[in-house]
């Protein structure tokens, strides 16, 4: 298992990706018009959709859980922080398991603002999104990003979590993280989460 260090040799692992499909937990991430898609690369985010078994072979997984991937996929897998990486790598380790064929760490690629000690971080989806973008597809597909407001809950199905960030978060944060991806990126892009799509059209968060 190797470290990926730059997104030029992630562009170079990944292979062929002129469309990607971006897929957070949100209830969007099983939008029935997903299924009629077509694309190259898969982008999943920690491995609560695993147990769903829609869209669950990904070709790249952001994560900072310590949960191991279904034996059936091998993925890519980004972790947010260094410190992420080496407790979760640990965690692989132990298990006897390769769960993952390489790996890269975000901030390691590029810096997301937080590291000068700020108190919040973007979330996982958050830079799915920015990593994808940086990748360069000429079609980006982003559904199951719902920022916590889809009126069905969490995640799709029974949940009784509740439908909110967790304390490293913020929905500010995370907008502004995404919004400013989104302005470099110059391709087609297509936003199948409703909640995502109007807090990007407003002003406000």
């Amino acid at each position: 298992m190797h470290c990926i260090p730059s997104w030029e040799a992630l562009r170079s692992e990944l292979g062929h990706h002129d469309v990607i499909l971006c897929l957070g937990n949100g209830p969007s991430s099983e939008d029935s018009r997903i299924d009629a898609l077509e694309f190259d690369c898969l982008f999943r985010v920690n491995w609560t959709w695993a147990q769903r078994s829609r869209c669950a072979d990904p070709d790249l997984v952001f994560t900072a859980d310590p949960d191991l991937p279904s034996p059936a996929t091998n993925p890519i897998v980004c972790f947010p922080a260094r410190e992420d990486a080496n407790r979760i790598l640990a965690g692989y380790r132990q298990s006897r398991r390769t769960a993952c064929k390489s790996y890269f760490v975000f901030t390691e690629i590029e810096p997301t603002g937080r590291e000068g000690g700020l108190p919040y971080r973007p979330t996982n989806g958050a830079l799915m999104i920015a990593a994808a973008v940086r990748l360069r597809p000429s079609r980006l597909i982003i559904a199951g990003v719902d920022l916590y407001l889809h009126p069905d809950g969490k995640y799709p199905g029974v949940s009784d979590e509740p439908n909110d960030y967790d304390a490293i978060h913020r929905r500010d944060v995370d907008l502004a993280f995404i919004r400013d991806a989104l302005n470099r990126y110059e391709g087609r892009i297509e936003i199948l989460s409703e909640q995502l799509r109007l807090a990007l059209e407003s002003h406000s968060c």
